[in-house]
């Protein structure tokens, strides 16, 4: 049971989305008060702002009617899909918290958990983070699926140990709680565990498979804004010279 709960909780990780998303963010994008920026070296080089207004650099560009409606479509949809990156990132935590839940509900001693569900929510604030600054902007990180793929797995895995041993722990409190008070014996507790089995290998098939679903359509989504870039910047040659994405 144990195994589940932590591959529900890997399963939750963007590594699976990082994997399968064919583009790269070569430079740290802002997103906040209904603009963009991308940054190099700590500045912002590229701006769109909340009028639509294009900024290279620093110097306003004058556009066309068309370039203008073309930049406009263009933020838009940016500021749609990039923060879904970070939901996603969330929704993989709630689904941990689901499972925990499922497993706290099934013994009498729901706080011989807390301390899972304590971590779990210290992961949460970290997946916040990392899609945060301290201002409250969104910032999509630079290289950041294959950073997701590298050190955030890393950092991830190392997370995960410390709760698989507290996953252990509040498993036995709440075992030896129940069998203190007589209220469980071998055999229930056999037919409890394989109970418990089979419902968290249902809850985590559907709640897999419906974060692999968004994942791919975000990343298709993100591949669109890497594809629409590059029509961008035949209309507006100055963008080259400040990508958004790679692919």
């Amino acid at each position: 049971m144990n195994k589940l709960l932590i591959g529900g909780l890997l399963l939750s990780s963007s590594s699976v989305f990082a994997q399968s998303c064919p583009v790269e963010v070569p430079n740290p994008i802002h997103i906040e008060n209904g603009g963009i920026s991308v940054y190099e070296q700590g500045q912002p080089k590229l701006v769109i702002d909340k009028n639509n207004d294009l900024y290279i650099n620093g110097s306003k560009v004058d556009l066309t009617a068309m370039q203008q409606q073309a930049i406009d479509a263009y933020s838009k949809d940016v500021q749609t899909y990039l923060p879904q990156m970070a939901q996603l990132a969330q929704e993989g935590v709630g689904m941990a918290t689901d499972v925990l839940g499922t497993v706290a509900n099934s013994f009498a001693s729901k706080d011989a958990f807390n301390q899972v569900q304590s971590l779990i929510n210290q992961l949460g604030e970290q997946a916040h983070e990392k899609f945060y600054n301290s201002k409250g902007e969104f910032v999509m990180p630079a290289e950041v699926f294959s950073s997701v793929d590298g050190d955030w797995k890393t950092e991830f895995e190392s997370a995960m140990k410390q709760v698989s041993v507290e996953s252990v722990a509040g498993l036995f409190a709440a075992l030896s709680e129940e069998m203190k008070n007589g209220n469980l014996d071998f055999t229930q507790l056999q037919s409890k565990f394989a109970d418990l089995k089979n419902r968290l290998s249902e809850q985590m098939a559907q709640r897999s498979d419906e974060m692999k679903v968004k994942a791919n359509a975000l990343c298709g989504s993100i591949e669109g804004l890497a594809e629409q870039e590059k029509q961008l910047q035949q209309a507006i040659p100055q963008l080259k010279d400040v990508p958004m994405f790679e692919i």
